[in-house]
């Protein structure tokens, strides 16, 4: 055990950063003193001159404290550690009528609690004065002469060091305003680190280096990139030194180190730094930061939309420079304009992409977030801010840049791609031939019934088990939605897997459809609420057409695409049965239903569904066929259930309707059902519940999915009843006619 801060000419410093910082703080140290600099899981170690350990306080923007180690040694217990504290002069560091503070961390099975830790020392430390001088230092934690910091492991082993730094190092003095879900500033030093930013700039000292935050809040990853070519002001940089009444402080190197800061880097005047955000008091904030940072010359600041607005005209004709930023996400998700949950990367990127071409490109996410971003990226470092963990991606704009989709329409792409290998296994022909039937047959009956969305395939084979469907939008381009039902669990993976590729591979060739215009999704039994959770967010939306009316439906995002085709003759007929009247429909989905009846002539309709989600894809079909949601034609988030319950049991006569569309699930949460719907044993309630809101020469029109449904024979002896399952069929469903029921419902007319 030895007293290091008295006994070398060097100080042992210990560099503490924020975690996963270390590696950029090693580097960040190398550049500015010449020592020997090791990677620690805290921070970095190193001997340095006092000239060096100065320099990294008042010019390091990543360093988070900065430690002179007095002794290190083992004191597991209170007297040990007493006893290691003691081996200190203490009248070398400390007058005795001193000011000092203590504080620790870690713990042993003996010393729990680290304000008992701290008393310890301090009894140490003042026993000590009082034995030799007969008065003693105060305990003074505001304006302490010198700052003590104690770090025990659990075996025992002690490092009690001086802190060398006024506190913690993130603290520039610039930020009073953070914002949402502020970036520490020394995160985003290590972060602008981490983005070859010193590089960049190095590199383009002619032309000028260029940096853009397209949503960059209160402008701290702005000002952190101006203060690295700057360097800190020299108040700040007088200011970062601490304890400053310990009598071990060389001045000399002190005055060498503040009268000689960094030079600044070149090519600072010809700097393009440009941040935006769509809030303007973060703006606001953000401009008065940088004022404060002596930097706001170097910088714009301006209130846009990342989306209206991704290429400032300043950048045009800069081939280099970084877009960083540090994305929304918990608080910050909320982008604002006409961005609602989750903010369409895609779109944004591949703006970037056309503006950017050649730049470098830096971000933070949420943890493992990376693996659903648009672009390809060469590294991921994880990081910490203020206790949530996220990633910092980086790559660059280039012709690679864009990752192949995760969604659907990068799995069809991949599964194609693997059809060459997969006819090793799988013969190709069966499927190909199937196909290739039932598309010239049914291409001739959608062209005679004018069809622009049928299904050409539909799980014919046993070993090629999924559904095919045609998807032709109002601009001529066709799309295939395979439809994948999950393999039974004694088929061989791999095996299903070279399957697929095969089915994707024939319907592109035998379609002949263009590159990129398949989408593959896994069909399964669907619980609670996942119905209506997207799957992806490549945004494959298309206009179709079904008659005269035209229809939103997204071929990637979730489960179902917004439009069923085997229910096309059944949207027909609601249609035929409402012009001029009133329609209810009940589990509205998208209200494609709704639409038809209101787009020939009904004169009401109301359209009830859980989801919000499909409830603003139902009022986008209203708008597209020039039809307003209000008061003609309403839209109710409800649960379907609740909401008949309510009425079935009123005191008063509730609305009326000449048409009720009910096409529920096969399962459903809802307080009225015992746990979960069941569409055997609770159609009874459904039908009679939509019976009572039925005017009296109304129709119901009742329809369900469920393989070997039965009507209950009660309901046919208390309503006229029609089947009408095989003749609501389409030609293209044919080949699998029990797929659901549909039934024409009256009351008697002596009801």
């Amino acid at each position: 055990m030895t007293d290091l801060a008295s006994s070398a000419l060097s100080w042992p410093i210990t560099v503490v950063s924020a975690p996963d910082m270390q590696a950029p703080l090693a580097e960040e140290i190398r550049s500015l003193v010449d020592a020997k600099v090791s990677d620690r899981p805290f921070g970095v170690l190193l001997d340095a001159t006092p000239e060096q350990a100065y320099r990294i306080v008042c010019d390091s923007l990543i360093a988070g404290h900065v430690y002179l180690t007095l002794i290190t040694g083992q004191a597991a217990t209170a007297d040990e550690l007493y006893r290691l504290v003691q081996q200190i002069d203490w009248a070398e560091h400390l007058a005795a009528e001193g000011y000092f503070t203590i504080s620790a961390t870690g713990s042993t099975d003996a010393l729990r609690h680290t304000g008992f830790v701290a008393t310890r020392i301090k009894d140490a430390i003042v026993d000590q004065f009082r034995e030799r001088t007969g008065t003693r230092p105060t305990i003074d934690s505001e304006q302490p002469d010198i700052r003590l910091h104690c770090h025990l492991t659990a075996s025992g082993h002690t490092t009690l060091s001086l802190e060398l730094s006024n506190g913690s190092l993130h603290r520039r003095g610039y930020r009073t305003d953070g914002g949402l879900a502020p970036l520490r500033e020394t995160l985003a030093a290590g972060m602008l680190w981490r983005a070859r930013w010193p590089q960049l700039v190095a590199s383009e000292t002619e032309t000028g280096a260029a940096l853009f935050d397209p949503m960059c809040g209160s402008g701290t990853l702005l000002i952190e990139a101006a203060l690295r070519l700057t360097g800190l002001p020299q108040d700040l940089r007088v200011k970062r030194i601490g304890s400053t009444g310990w009598l071990g402080h060389r001045e000399q190197a002190q005055k060498r180190v503040l009268d000689n800061p960094p030079e600044l880097a070149k090519g600072v005047d010809k700097l393009t730094l440009i941040g935006q955000d769509i809030d303007i008091e973060q703006i606001t904030a953000a401009r008065a930061n940088a004022e404060r940072a002596g930097v706001d010359h170097l910088m714009v600041f301006r209130e846009a939309d990342a989306w209206k607005a991704p290429c400032p005209p300043e950048f045009e004709g800069k081939s280099h420079g970084l877009v960083v930023s540090n994305l929304p996400y918990g608080h910050r998700l909320d982008v604002g304009g006409d961005h609602e949950g989750e903010p369409d990367w895609s779109a944004l990127t591949d703006q970037w992409q056309r503006c950017f071409n050649g730049w470098h490109w830096a971000f933070l996410l949420p943890e493992g977030e990376g693996q659903n971003w648009p672009l390809r990226y060469e590294r991921v470092f994880p990081m910490d801010q203020s206790g949530i963990a996220i990633d910092m991606i980086r790559g660059s704009f280039d012709g690679k840049a864009r990752r192949e989709a995760p969604g659907p329409i990068g799995l069809a792409n991949r599964l194609c791609a693997a059809a060459e290998q997969a006819r090793a296994l799988v013969d190709a022909a069966p499927f190909a031939n199937r196909l290739q039937k039932n598309y010239r047959h049914l291409k001739k009956l959608a062209e005679r019934e004018g069809w622009c969305c049928f299904r050409v395939y539909d799980a014919d084979l046993p070993d090629f088990n999924c559904a095919v469907d045609l998807y032709r939008d109002e601009a001529g381009e066709t799309w295939a939605d395979i439809q994948e039902y999950r393999a039974p669990n004694k088929i061989d993976p791999q095996l299903a897997r070279a399957r697929l590729s095969i089915i994707v591979e024939q319907v592109m060739e035998n379609l002949s459809l263009a590159e990129n215009h398949s989408v593959v999704r896994q069909r399964k039994r669907q619980t609670g609420t996942e119905q209506y959770q997207k799957i992806t967010q490549e945004r494959l939306e298309r206009v179709v057409h079904e008659g005269s009316t035209r229809l939103w439906v997204n071929l990637t995002d979730y489960l179902d695409t917004g439009l069923f085709l085997d229910h096309r003759l059944v949207r027909d007929r609601v249609a035929e049965l409402s012009r001029g009247k009133k329609l209810l429909n009940l589990f509205c989905y998208t209200a494609t239903a709704s639409v038809r009846a209101a787009h020939q002539g009904a004169s009401r309709t109301v359209s009830i569904d859980l989801s919000n989600t499909y409830l603003d894809w139902a009022e986008r079909n209203f708008t597209l066929n020039n039809l307003k949601v209000g008061t003609e034609h309403s839209l109710i988030r409800a649960d379907v259930l609740d909401w008949l319950e309510q009425r079935s049991n009123a005191i008063y006569q509730p609305e009326r309707f000449d048409v009720i569309f009910c096409d529920p699930p096969t399962f459903s949460n809802s307080k009225a059902m015992q746990d979960t719907l069941d569409i055997q044993r609770d159609h009874e309630f459904l039908v009679r519940s939509c019976m009572h809101l039925l005017s009296d020469d109304g129709t119901l029109i009742f329809s369900n999915n469920l393989k070997g449904f039965t009507l209950s024979s009660k309901l046919l002896d208390e309503f006229r009843i029609n089947d009408l399952s095989r003749k609501t069929l389409p030609g293209d469903f044919a080949r699998t006619p029990n797929r659901r029921s549909v039934f024409e419902i009256r009351h008697h007319d002596d009801t």
